[in-house]
């Protein structure tokens, strides 16, 4: 028979004292499976397990333990253990820390000293902070946060991979301070789902937490907020970009060109014929609002998309409240944006330099933040506009680019 031991017993008791008082949070907890962990030196979840270092449980009265619990589990909660996408390690956790905190003092919970809360970042995805902290400290290089202890701390981190040989050591990176950690899901294997998979069962799991919560009257403030945020941050704009991009290119379907996904099967099937790509406009809009990280990630993804595009010119335009300078690109060539202005802005002038040059693009695309003024009507050609803002558009569609 198994003896749990005095630090397990406490977690025990303040899960029981969370489905009582705070049921959203302590039906959640459920779906973690506790494990001490000496090499964490607080604790830590990768969506899976619950790593604690009974040390620290040890420092924590009866309500920072529950409060803390309840912080680990709103990170596999809202997906931050599947959204890192190569961010680094350490900031990505802090700003999780920065989203996840204010939703559970607002709830009445309990958190350690020093834990990290900025009202400036109220309302504001992981991705978003993440962004914010990332500019602060390429601007300023004694700015940023320690996770947890709320010193300064720009740099870099190095990941540091737990020691191996021991069954309860979390195989994902682990690092520095604060009173938890959110690590990468786990890889699937044969016991453990793919990561799609596991995001859709917290997102289950996150659905029947609130009905129960909902239930006993006791939904977290904001709650629905940071949810319906956390989705939208987890939207792929990249995939989205290369999809309605691709929507934009006439194609047709040919026996010429039989589908090669399919042939292996002993089925032939007509392949999609993308016809000849004309001319595509880019417009970069140079107000201030598109910061150099979301400029070198639209530019890689625009680059990547027009390699297998190949289309007879790229024309870019920067504009603010007219077009500043205009570059064409010949097939083939690799497109380098390199913004100039920062007016006012204004959309029409885009629209009405193509038409004094007589260009009928295949697809203009817009990078900007949507705050500007739109023309009357719109063109005959199709419209995407890459977002960093959360603005709508009269036409087009629209892309949010603000996790980027």
């Amino acid at each position: 028979m198994r003896h749990e031991t005095p630090t397990a017993l406490r977690i025990q008791k303040a899960r029981t004292s969370l489905i009582l008082d705070h049921p959203f949070f302590g039906s959640l907890l459920f779906r973690l499976k506790g494990r001490e962990c000496l090499s964490i030196p607080t604790m830590a979840t990768d969506g899976v397990s619950l790593f604690y270092n009974p040390d620290f449980v040890e420092t924590l009265n009866s309500a920072t333990l529950a409060g803390t619990l309840a912080h680990e589990v709103m990170h596999p909660a809202l997906h931050h253990h599947v959204r890192r996408s190569g961010r680094d390690p350490k900031r990505w956790n802090v700003a999780c820390d920065f989203a996840i905190n204010p939703l559970l003092v607002d709830a009445g919970l309990s958190l350690p000293e020093g834990v990290l809360i900025d009202n400036r970042f109220r309302g504001m995805s992981s991705e978003q902070i993440y962004n914010l902290l990332e500019s602060e400290s390429e601007t300023e290089q004694d700015s940023g946060y320690e996770d947890g202890d709320g010193e300064p701390g720009g740099e870099e981190s190095k990941d540091e991979t737990s020691p191996g040989g021991d069954s309860n050591e979390p195989s994902a990176p682990v690092t520095e301070g604060g009173i938890g950690q959110v690590l990468d899901a786990p890889p699937p294997d044969e016991e453990t789902p793919t990561i799609e998979e596991q995001a859709r069962e917290w997102d289950v799991a996150v659905n029947q937490a609130t009905t129960v919560a909902r239930q006993a009257g006791k939904v977290p403030a904001g709650l629905n907020r940071t949810l319906e945020g956390a989705a939208e941050a987890s939207v792929d704009w990249r995939e989205m970009l290369r999809r309605l991009w691709s929507d934009t290119i006439p194609a047709d379907y040919s026996w010429m060109r039989p589908n090669r996904r399919h042939v292996w099967a002993g089925l032939y099937l007509p392949g999609v014929i993308r016809e000849g790509v004309g001319e595509i406009a880019i417009a970069v809009d140079c107000s201030g609002s598109v910061n150099a990280r979301q400029l070198r990630l639209f530019e890689a993804e625009v680059r990547s998309i027009l390699e297998g595009q190949r289309p007879e010119r790229v024309h870019v335009l920067y504009f603010d409240s007219e077009v500043q300078k205009a570059e064409t690109y010949a097939s083939g060539q690799p497109v380098h944006l390199n913004p100039v202005g920062g007016g006012g802005t204004e959309f029409g002038p885009c629209f009405d330099w193509l038409d004094e040059h007589g260009i009928l693009p295949q697809t203009l695309v817009f990078l900007t933040d949507l705050y500007g003024s739109f023309p009357a009507s719109a063109p005959a050609y199709p419209v995407l506009w890459a977002s960093t803002g959360s603005r709508k558009a009269p036409f087009g569609a629209v892309i949010p680019m603000q996790a980027a």
